[in-house]
């Protein structure tokens, strides 16, 4: 959708009065209103979707059609402060819990009649009177309609006509203390109610500008879950909008499902959850008491008990409780049980059906004992014959495990002294070979003696003829080494002597290189002296025109002295300038001077080292 769009209708009430458009603002609570609205109608259209959805996709081509309903409430609500929402959640709750309570009386007076038993009224709780008093004339939900109709309405007006209507209801509980609350007794509690926003919860704030918004979507999905929606000036009549309110269509909606409901065979299946934190082996008792009580399932467990609540067929009783009948000697069933059951047990606590025995709970618990009895002690008896049978089969075969023993302790004697025999037949023949052997053995170290010795001989021969050999080629190889080094010292030798001759050519040219830098270090001395002499001549000069400026000094402060005398001011600062000017022209004649002196030292230096570098 256009973000420009949702904000100004999230935000702003958008009305239309004779052909013009006008817009106002919201406060925070209605567009906090405005924003749940918008997002409600998308969970509940998107919801309907689904359902729908899965039910196109089941539906058999032949009748009976199959189909799915899904109630999406929570179950029932009893919080610190309980709001408009909770009100319908409970009422629902309490619906549905009147159909169960009802279902299952209806269930139990079918199963009775089926098996022939006589019905008896079951006292139960009935929660007609909280259902009326929420949907009947006058009721909670037609008072909230008419207020929230009126457009003074309000909380407090809606809350003072509902005490003043069904003050004197057993199920309608007024507070003692004037405030904005009222309560009702409902199958699973007491429950108080704020009424405050329950008006404005009821009208519903999901207006016409809210639904053209969601048509208008770029989204093919969310257009076809609103293509159906009509506004509300197409609901009314003569041009006056007749939106119906949040109450009277959950209101609607809630008798639309108990009429699927009684038309249907339901099947009910009550989920506990243990903890709320979802964690294994952690059971919170209130918590699942809690969750029994909204469930309804301590009526159900009231209705059951009221009656007969075990029913067993007789085959099944006949299984279970089989030690207790075997001394009824009968093959059918239902004869065998009711004659054990005549005989052991008081009439007013079973009843036999066509095909089930209904019995109470404490005649069950009494069977159950005695078979306890029996199955244990037929156990004993059995575990007796057992480990009897245990100890005879450890006793033949702890005889059995002698007579081996004995058997292998007896061959071990007649071994030992069979090997004993035969290791004194080893030890004779051992002696025997043994001298045969080292006569045979000297034999053959004769023989290997000579052998050994012809051999040495022949490698003798052999080392000398190398050795000699060996000689002849160290004396040639000695003779060709000596020549090559030979051959080396010339090489050295001329190398050397090319060496000293290209010294000696470079230490004449080094000198000749001396011999001019030395004449050009005394050019440059006789340049320096001369420019020695040049600067005492202009030091002269400077010391006599020093001299004669302060002579001028002089006659100038003279005739300034004299001038003050006469009262020339004018004169007197004239001289003072002139004097002023002559002292700085002497300074920059000086420092002129000293830094040509500078220069020129710096330079003869340089010379000087670059001259003596070499």
């Amino acid at each position: 959708v256009n973000t420009e769009q949702l904000i100004e209708s999230l935000t702003h009430n958008k009305r239309e009065m004779r052909g013009e458009v006008f817009l106002s603002p919201l406060n925070e609570d209605q567009a906090m209103a405005s924003r749940d609205s918008i997002t409600m109608a998308v969970y509940s259209h998107l919801f309907d979707w689904i359902i729908q959805r899965i039910n196109s996709r089941i539906k058999s081509p032949k009748p009976p059609h199959s189909s799915i309903g899904v109630l999406d409430i929570f179950g029932f609500e009893n919080f610190q402060i309980n709001r408009f929402e909770q009100f319908n959640i409970n009422f629902a709750n309490e619906k549905l819990q009147q159909y169960f309570n009802k279902h299952i009386f209806s269930l139990e007076q079918l199963e009775y009649n089926q098996e022939g038993i006589p019905w008896s009224d079951i006292d139960w709780t009935d929660n007609a009177g909280c259902i009326d008093l929420v949907e009947r004339k006058m009721g909670v939900f037609s008072i909230i309609d008419e207020e929230s109709r009126f457009p003074k309405g309000t909380d407090k007006s809606m809350l003072d006509k509902l005490h003043n209507a069904n003050a004197k209801n057993p199920f309608y509980i007024k507070p003692k203390i004037t405030g904005p609350d009222f309560g009702i007794r409902h199958y699973a509690g007491d429950v108080v109610y704020n009424t405050v926003g329950f008006l404005e919860k009821n009208r519903g704030s999901f207006r016409d500008d809210l639904i053209t918004l969601l048509k208008d979507s770029k989204s093919d999905f969310m257009y076809d879950l609103f293509e159906g929606v009509k506004l509300s000036t197409e609901r009314g009549g003569r041009g006056k909008p007749k939106a119906a309110t949040v109450a009277s269509s959950f209101k609607e909606s809630l008798s639309s499902l108990m009429t699927t409901l009684s038309a249907s065979n339901p099947f009910f299946i009550r989920c506990v959850k243990p903890n709320a934190k979802k964690q294994a082996n952690d059971f919170k008792n209130q918590l699942m008491i809690n969750q029994l009580r909204y469930s309804g399932m301590m009526q159900t467990v009231v209705i059951r008990r009221s009656g007969y609540p075990v029913r067993r067929l007789y085959s099944d009783f006949c299984s279970r409780y089989q030690p207790l009948l075997a001394s009824i000697y009968t093959d059918v069933p239902k004869d065998k049980v009711s004659l054990y059951l005549s005989k052991n047990a008081p009439q007013k606590e079973w009843c036999a059906g066509k095909t089930k025995i209904f019995m109470k709970e404490t005649l069950e618990n009494k069977l159950e004992q005695l078979r306890v009895q029996i199955l244990g002690s037929a156990a004993v008896l059995i575990q007796k014959i057992w480990r009897g049978a245990i100890a005879r089969m450890h006793y033949k075969k702890r005889l059995q495990n002698i007579v081996k023993v004995q058997s292998v302790i007896r061959a071990h004697l007649y071994r030992k002294l069979f090997l004993q025999t035969k290791g004194a037949a080893l030890v004779v023949q051992k002696y025997v070979r043994g001298h045969i052997a080292r006569q045979v053995v000297a034999e053959m170290w004769a023989e290997k003696c000579a052998r050994l010795e012809e051999e040495l001989e022949a490698q003798r021969r052999a080392l000398e003829e190398r050795r000699a050999e060996m000689e002849r080629l160290r004396k040639e190889a000695l003779e060709q080494e000596a020549e090559q080094l030979r051959k080396e010292l010339e090489e050295e030798e001329e190398a050397r002597r090319k060496e000293e001759e290209e010294r000696k050519r470079i230490e004449e040219e080094r000198m000749r290189e001396a011999m001019i830098r030395m004449e050009e270090l005394e050019r440059k001395r006789k340049e320096e002296e001369a420019r020695r002499l040049e600067e005492e001549r202009l030091e002269r000069e400077r010391e006599e025109k020093r001299a004669e400026d302060e002579r001028a000094a002089a006659i100038l402060a003279a005739e300034a002295a004299e001038a003050e005398q006469m009262g020339l001011a004018d004169d007197e600062v004239a001289l003072d300038e002139a004097e002023q000017e002559m002292f700085k022209h002497l300074q920059d004649l000086d420092s002129h001077l000293g830094m040509e002196d500078e220069e020129q030292t710096e330079e003869n230096g340089i010379d000087e080292w670059s001259d003596l570098e070499p």
